[in-house]
């Protein structure tokens, strides 16, 4: 990793960087390692930055357009990491959630398991209808644009809306993990099991953008 990028990898220092720092160190080291990216089933980019035992550092890239979903379009779901993050492009609406059991007209709760190494293609992702259904209430809505940073604790439903007209790219720190299961709310009409395999691409592709 460039030295420049390394030392702004940093839980002290990717918040306080100035965004065009951050992006142009961003930039030197997509152009000099060449890496590897994935696409979300939700249509989203993600950029694996930093891999270590303790934390994960990623590059999420929502293009302008349309953003073509695959699999079932459930997009209210927990970590079991908390989410760190920093809008270095573009903007989005963080909304965070209240979860009450429901016998009754409640949603459908799926848990995540990844078969293999969820950064590799190859790697098969399941999602597993449970038993559980729920009630939401929205309890946090915050709008943020460029320069703004937010966090999303660990275990708790959340969700990103991210407008058609805006290319938004992210700077996420995932970290202080904690056992408990990942889980989607997911929609009525979908098998018991969803199973994808994610795109791979260059990451060179994230230069367009930034």
């Amino acid at each position: 990793m460039a030295a420049n990028l390394e030392s702004l990898l940093q839980a002290d220092r990717a918040w306080d960087a100035g965004v065009s720092e951050l992006l142009t160190a961003l930039r030197q080291w997509i152009g000099e390692t060449a890496p590897l990216c994935l696409r979300h089933p939700h249509g989203f980019y993600v950029l694996p930055l930093k891999l270590i035992d303790e934390e994960e550092w990623r590059l999420h890239l929502w293009p302008n357009g349309n953003r073509e979903i695959k699999g079932m379009p459930a997009r209210i779901h927990t970590h079991d990491r908390h989410i760190d993050s920093r809008i270095l492009l573009g903007g989005l609406t963080n909304i965070c959630y209240d979860a009450h059991a429901a016998d009754v007209d409640g949603k459908p709760v799926y848990t995540v398991a990844y078969h293999g190494d969820k950064y590799q293609k190859t790697t098969t992702n399941r999602l597993q209808r449970s038993a559980e259904t729920l009630h939401l209430e929205e309890v946090t809505r915050r709008v943020l644009v460029a320069g703004e940073c937010y966090r999303i604790e660990r275990h708790t439903f959340h969700e990103a809306q991210v407008s058609e007209a805006l290319t938004t790219c992210t700077l996420i720190r995932m970290h202080s993990y904690e056992p408990g299961a990942i889980r989607v709310v997911g929609i009525e009409g979908y098998p018991d099991e969803v199973a994808f395999e994610r795109e791979q691409f260059e990451g060179k592709l994230f230069l367009h953008f930034i």
